[in-house]
């Protein structure tokens, strides 16, 4: 496999006095830099080329408390960076600190690592407390935490709000699939994508149709995923798959996304909303920070569910997926737990929130970012779902899902072949 290239920068450390005494007393940190092991680490993440930097931002503020320690930055493109990191730590010479993602359904999950013995294990008891059990799923395996989250965040929509209005499109958290794919033809008479997708990257429709699946099948079926492990239902017999699919493919053929979506990447997103000419595209919520950070402040990005059909409650799938782990074989075991610790506690998940635009990792939603407040009503027990793939058993059931939607809509795949592949990955 060729390896791509790495930017790779080393964080200069400060030596601000106030900075030190800012975050001096966090619990359990005190000591890290005093150690006889290693105090220079690496840490390493994909990341978009236009994106904000909050993981630099947060070893930043843990060189500038811990005087001594030096991380290195290693920062890759968003598509290489799981087979490369899977293919570093099997060979032994991965990064000390990494981005992963919880449970054992996405690559690179943390749960498939940690099984193969390359994850160090972490202070179980310290997390416990540090951490509300509510985001703890998927980084917890047989009573150890192997990670912890760096987020709580929406994965549904990011929507151009303003612009949804000046183009007269009636877009809110209770508009049905129905209403959406109404209007889409005389905004694509205008040059205008209702709805973005990037087809050629199997992540982005993956999330797409795990939106629609979050009305479809977890509405009415919260227990789905237990009823798929458990062999009482497949994939390919569940009429609330079809109809996630069945929605995916009314929109696109009612001129709702861009020309070309099928084959397009990344780019055709973020280029597509701030040029004006897409109105919404399936992401993580911190996406809404991104692009206005991207734009000087001039986009205003919206959260919203995925339209759910005619009948069918919308849902909002709530993850904490995204966060951080470290390397079983580092030469600085106790310096690596210590900066992964410190990050989950209080002040610095707060930070991270802050900087990401995303929701508290202790779940209060009464202060929340302005963009999230088309979905206030939504981020409640009864409103939202967790995310589908922590509890898949592989990564390969989501590729089968990504890769399928692009068939179907290329039309090589069927909606009833692609949920048949998604059953022979789960095995």
């Amino acid at each position: 496999m060729a390896r791509k290239q790495v930017r790779r920068s080393t964080l200069v450390l400060a030596t601000s006095a106030s900075a030190a005494l800012l975050l001096a007393g966090c619990a359990g940190s005190a000591d890290a830099g005093d150690g006889q092991e290693p105090q220079t680490i690496t840490f390493a993440y994909s990341i978009a080329a236009d994106a904000q930097d909050w993981y630099e931002q947060l070893a930043q503020s843990y060189m500038d408390s811990h005087p001594g320690v030096t991380i290195e930055i290693q920062k890759y493109g968003l598509d290489g960076y799981p087979s490369l990191l899977n293919t570093q730590l099997n060979a032994g010479n991965g990064p000390d600190v990494f981005y992963t993602l919880s449970g054992t359904g996405q690559n690179p999950s943390v749960g498939p690592l940690a099984e193969a013995g390359l994850v160090l294990p972490l202070d179980t008891e310290v997390l416990e407390e540090a951490l509300p059990e509510a985001v703890q799923a998927g980084w917890v395996f047989d009573g150890t935490f192997y990670g912890v989250p760096t987020s709580v965040q929406v994965n549904g929509l990011v929507v151009n709000g303003p612009l949804a209005e000046e183009s007269g499109i009636d877009w809110t958290a209770e508009t049905s699939v129905e209403d959406l794919a109404a209007q889409c033809g005389d905004a694509a008479d205008d040059g205008l994508a209702v709805l973005g997708l990037a087809g050629a990257v199997p992540t982005a429709p993956a999330i797409t149709a795990l939106g629609f699946a979050a009305s479809t099948v977890y509405g009415p079926e919260p227990d789905w995923n237990d009823q798929r492990a458990a062999g009482d239902t497949t994939f390919a017999a569940s009429d609330g798959w079809k109809d996630a699919l069945q929605a995916i493919k009314d929109l696109y053929d009612a001129g709702c996304m861009q020309p070309g979506a099928e084959g397009a990447g990344f780019d055709a997103l973020t280029n597509g909303v701030a040029g004006g000419t897409m109105l919404a595209f399936a992401a993580p919520s911190s996406a809404t920070v991104t692009l206005s950070n991207a734009s000087g402040g001039a986009l205003k990005m919206d959260v919203l569910p995925m339209p759910a059909p005619d009948g069918l409650d919308p849902k909002i799938l709530l993850t904490s997926t995204d966060g951080i782990a470290g390397n079983a074989k580092t030469k600085s075991p106790e310096l690596v737990k210590d900066f992964i610790q410190w990050s989950a506690e209080p002040e610095q998940a707060a930070m991270m929130a802050e900087i990401q635009g995303t929701l508290p990792l202790g779940g209060d939603t009464a202060d929340l970012p302005e963009a999230y407040q088309t979905s206030q009503a939504l981020l409640t027990p009864e409103g939202t779902r967790p995310y589908p793939p922590v509890d898949w058993p592989n990564g390969a059931v989501f590729d089968a899902l990504g890769t399928g939607v692009t068939g179907i809509l290329t039309g090589q795949l069927t909606i009833e072949q692609v949920l048949e592949s998604m059953d022979t990955a789960w095995g």
